[in-house]
């Protein structure tokens, strides 16, 4: 009487897995077929691969049905082949006729968190946000762009919708008002645009256009606002201004923007621009008037070198080219020609010449 096989398998050092298991080795599987049935006045006749080879080069010829390999398997079968997706796939990547999918250029996404631009228009960012219009019973957009150094708003846009074409022609106005007239190009300074994953922002046609302009887009992490904190800031800044108001209609909203911003830009006192408004504070940087320290947990700290007494005098909006009044004038009358029943239709964004790329000009 033999041994059980329990007992055997441990002494002989086999286990169950082993004492089962059964090579498969390589299945020979079924040949490819050398041709296709295709249904030719009533009747099935076979065809060679080669003539299908050539039915799918004629399709392709014409630009219209130059088809990949999911759209040639139905063109095929509306010709009256019999065939799958599969082989048609096999027969044209045999033939060298796949159609290649041209990947799309990866996000530049941030790479740090504290930004410690070195002066004015260096580091932007940009950011929408949503505010509700009673009559129209919808939210309106509100676009801005902050310089990050000085906290100015550079450009602020309003509609219900906020597509990159209004985004483009934002940043025209941004450059043709601000990085020109700043000669940012001639002088080779890195300008950096943050902004989150929105379609708008992150569309082909915003990303070639920035990069048609030497503009470093650069895209925050997702549920990082950290990375885009100080647009961040500056929207609950506008929370607070907006409070529990409510809008009836486009237009309230655009005049209460308006008087907002000309607030912020050139009276409202920040703490992190040694407690001066942006326009004051970019005003005096300019003059040699701020001192700039980087602290060792990578923030900046400003300070006045001037007693602030001095400052009296010095609220004039001409003294700074780069928030002059005759901008801001510009900017109001713009937004004032969509501001009309037609603005219901159309998104309020300012219109600039088109300039493309509007970098390329520099001045001497």
């Amino acid at each position: 009487m033999g041994l059980k096989r329990d007992k055997v398998l441990p002494v002989i050092g086999i286990s169950l897995h082993q004492y089962y298991y059964k090579p498969k080795g390589k299945r020979p599987g079924r040949k490819p077929t050398l041709t296709v049935i295709k249904l030719n006045e009533n009747e099935k006749i076979k065809v060679p691969n080669d003539a299908v080879v050539e039915e799918i080069k004629l399709i392709q010829s014409d630009p219209d049905t130059d088809y990949g390999y999911k759209k040639m398997y139905f063109a095929l079968m509306i010709l009256g082949y019999y065939i799958n997706h599969k082989k048609v796939y096999r027969l044209m990547k045999e033939s060298g006729l796949l159609k290649q999918r041209h990947k799309r250029a990866e996000k530049n996404f941030a790479k740090y968190r504290i930004v410690i631009p070195e002066g004015p228009l260096e580091v932007l960012e940009m950011d929408m946000k949503l505010v509700w219009v009673v009559r129209e019973r919808r939210h309106a957009y509100i676009l801005t762009v902050i310089d990050t150094f000085t906290r100015a708003v550079l450009y602020h846009g309003l509609g219900f919708t906020m597509k990159s074409a209004q985004v483009q022609r934002a940043w025209e106005y941004i450059i043709i008002h601000h990085l020109q007239p700043a000669d940012m190009l001639r002088k080779k300074i890195h300008i950096e645009v943050r902004n989150d994953n929105g379609p708008q922002f992150s569309s082909a046609v915003i990303r070639e256009f920035f990069e048609q302009n030497y503009l470093n887009q650069v895209f925050t992490h997702p549920y990082t606002p950290q990375e885009n904190g100080h647009i961040e800031s500056f929207h609950s800044i506008l929370s607070n201004a907006i409070g529990i108001q409510v809008f009836w209609d486009l237009p309230e909203l655009e005049t209460f923007l308006i008087l907002f911003y000309e607030k912020y830009n050139n009276h409202r006192i920040h703490a992190s621009i040694a407690n001066l408004s942006p326009r004051l504070f970019w005003n005096l940087w300019e003059e040699g008037k701020i001192s700039r320290t980087v602290l060792k947990n990578k923030k900046v700290r400003f300070k006045l070198m001037i007693p602030y007494q001095q400052l009296s005098g010095k609220m004039n909006l001409r003294e700074v080219p780069c928030l002059n009044s005759s901008e801001f004038d510009t900017q109001k009358n713009l937004q004032k020609e969509v501001s009309g029943p037609e603005a219901l239709q159309q998104p309020l964004v300012q219109k600039s010449p088109t300039v493309v790329p509007v970098l390329s000009v520099t001045h001497g």
